[in-house]
């Protein structure tokens, strides 16, 4: 199992609709990850105006900033440069962008492609792009799409 943390800061909404979305992944068997605090996670979720701190993490997704150096960051947002990216994104479905090879903590080798997101209803991209990047990078297959809550 995966630990996942957050970096403090960011927006009031980000963090809780990654969790839900984490949180029903893992119930769904999609991803074996549970939420901690505190602690130095297996994976770092760093929203925006969040900083890095003393947890760190094994992987870093840095949402929509500059991520911080480390070979093991994953940069999450709508600029050009960013590993993750959407290329379209509706009420009830996204198409995310993988500009780059991304390491998943599984060991696999996520490679550049697009995948489908079908959303329950309306998220804020930044919010949409954080839970998908973490389910990716915590073992989720790509190969049938994501289905966000």
């Amino acid at each position: 199992m995966f630990s996942v943390s957050f970096g403090k800061g960011g927006s009031p909404r980000l963090q809780p609709y990654v969790k839900t979305c984490l949180k029903k992944a893992s119930r769904e068997g999609t991803i074996d990850a549970a939420i901690c605090s505190g602690s130095r996670a297996d994976l770092l979720i760093l929203p925006p105006g969040a900083s890095l701190g003393k947890n760190g993490g094994s992987l870093v997704l840095a949402v929509g900033q500059d991520p911080p150096p480390g070979p093991r960051t994953v940069s999450c947002g709508l600029g050009y440069g960013d590993a993750l990216t959407l290329s379209s994104i509706g009420s009830d479905s996204a198409m995310l962008a993988l500009q780059a090879d991304i390491p998943a903590l599984t060991g696999a080798l996520l490679e550049p492609q697009e995948i489908s997101i079908a959303l329950d209803a309306p998220a804020e991209p930044e919010a949409v792009l954080a839970a998908a990047g973490a389910m990716l990078l915590l073992g989720a297959d790509p190969s049938e799409g994501l289905r966000l809550p």
